[in-house]
């Protein structure tokens, strides 16, 4: 089973992150990325760029999936959120790692949620006496 093609998108986007961040923790950041916030923003904005690109296939979509799914991501998109907030105007570093903690948790529900929607739709499914049934 292959990595639908928006996942792979979103984990380079997250892997980026939290290289990123890994570096800022080693004070080994890119130039002009020592600054919390600054390193806490870029972090954000692949956040953004990884969530948008892994919504499956559109929102109306999500919305009409499966509700345990939703909930769980939505309380980790809310953390990720605060954890932003607080390091946007305090410039905490632990509201930077909440940010990140919470984006890898995401993603990895996300990729995990995704590659078993495609291995549902990818297995054949016959009807016997108009119940679909797979194999």
């Amino acid at each position: 089973m292959r990595l639908p093609k928006r996942d792979i998108i979103a984990t380079v986007l997250v892997a980026v992150a939290v290289a990123l961040y890994l570096l800022w923790l080693l004070d080994a950041t890119l130039p002009g990325m020592s600054d919390t916030r600054v390193t806490g923003l870029v972090i954000l904005a692949l956040g953004f760029a990884a969530s948008a690109s892994a919504v499956v296939p559109g929102f109306e979509q999500l919305m009409h999936g499966d509700k345990t799914y939703l909930a769980i991501t939505a309380l980790l998109g809310l953390v990720a959120f605060a954890g932003g907030i607080t390091m946007v105007l305090w410039a905490s570093e632990a509201g930077l790692a909440v940010l990140v903690g919470a984006m890898a948790v995401l993603w990895a529900i996300a990729t995990t949620h995704h590659l078993l929607l495609a291995k549902g739709q990818s297995e054949p499914v016959t009807t016997q006496g108009g119940a679909a049934v797979g194999r």
